[in-house]
């Protein structure tokens, strides 16, 4: 087991990798990596096949192995042995500063600690979808039957989004928020990113940054104002954003949140938790 730094060949080997299996999705996009984060190495086995790629950074001049924001999760892109996924987790876990997750092969599950996000299936008519939504979530959209949705610029969102939750939440530094722009003007250009707003009259209620990639649709961020809370205003967003795709694509990834009330809100429009892998070194560092 071996960590290379980036280079053209691996790259290569890694993309066609990713293109070659449709199980890998949006988060696996070299794009989409490169986007949210600077710098790459690559986890070999002993015959020199790719198993992961992984970000590296520099903390008090030492390498860092933690996960990049926005990214939910990195693949592993091994072959399905048992015995090469077993020596990963290790190598990993003797790392100093790493704290990761990672998408396992479903026969390939160890016992690590989970991560959960929800996924709605689409690919069928909307009253169908409807059918699955709570009581709660029927409720709000009658609430909201006068509203309208509209495409917004990023712009739009962001300065919507910061005005509601402020400058810096968590995590969502300037920086953060740099990057995120970056990945929606590259996303953009490949038809695959989305900014809509809920409306009551002229007034914007709620907001919401979608990716689509191939058959998945992925809804990254979200938020409302007070008067889109009254009027149910995010519901009423997502609900017509499934409208516009629900026969196009073939589920809506929530992305998640570890945080329940965020995951029991994604729920009552008939999402389902699934689980990622969180691997942590001998200094997590978070």
């Amino acid at each position: 087991m071996r960590m290379l730094a980036e280079h053209p060949d691996l790259r290569r080997q890694y993309e066609q990798i990713v293109a070659s299996d449709a199980r890998f999705g949006f988060f696996a996009q070299l794009w989409v990596q490169d986007g949210l984060h600077l710098q790459w190495q690559y986890i070999l086995n002993a015959d020199g096949h790719l198993l992961l790629r992984i970000p590296v950074m520099k903390k008090w001049g030492l390498s860092a192995h933690l996960q990049p924001l926005f990214i939910r999760s990195l693949d592993y892109i091994g072959n399905d042995l048992k015995e090469d996924l077993t020596a990963l987790l290790l190598f990993l876990k003797k790392r100093n500063f790493l704290h990761l997750n990672l998408t396992l092969p479903k026969d390939l599950q160890f016992p690590l600690a989970e991560g959960k996000f929800q996924v709605l299936q689409l690919g069928k008519p909307m009253d169908e979808i409807r059918q699955g939504y709570s009581e709660n979530i029927k409720r709000s959209l009658k609430k909201a039957k006068e509203l309208k949705m509209a495409e917004v610029s990023y712009a739009t969102f962001q300065a919507f989004f910061i005005a509601q939750k402020g400058e810096n939440l968590g995590n969502l530094n300037a920086a953060a928020w740099g990057r995120l722009e970056k990945l929606v003007a590259l996303a953009q250009t490949k038809e695959s990113a989305y900014c809509f707003g809920a409306f009551d009259q002229e007034q914007l209620m709620a907001v919401g940054l979608f990716f689509k990639w191939q058959d998945q649709l992925y809804f990254m961020k979200g938020t409302l104002n007070d008067h889109g809370k009254k009027m149910g205003g995010l519901v009423f967003l997502i609900d017509t954003v499934l409208d516009k795709f629900s026969l196009s694509v073939q589920t809506l990834d929530f992305i998640g949140s570890n945080q329940e009330s965020i995951a029991a809100f994604y729920r009552k429009f008939g999402a389902k938790d699934q689980t990622y892998g969180i691997v942590k070194g001998r200094i997590p560092l978070v």
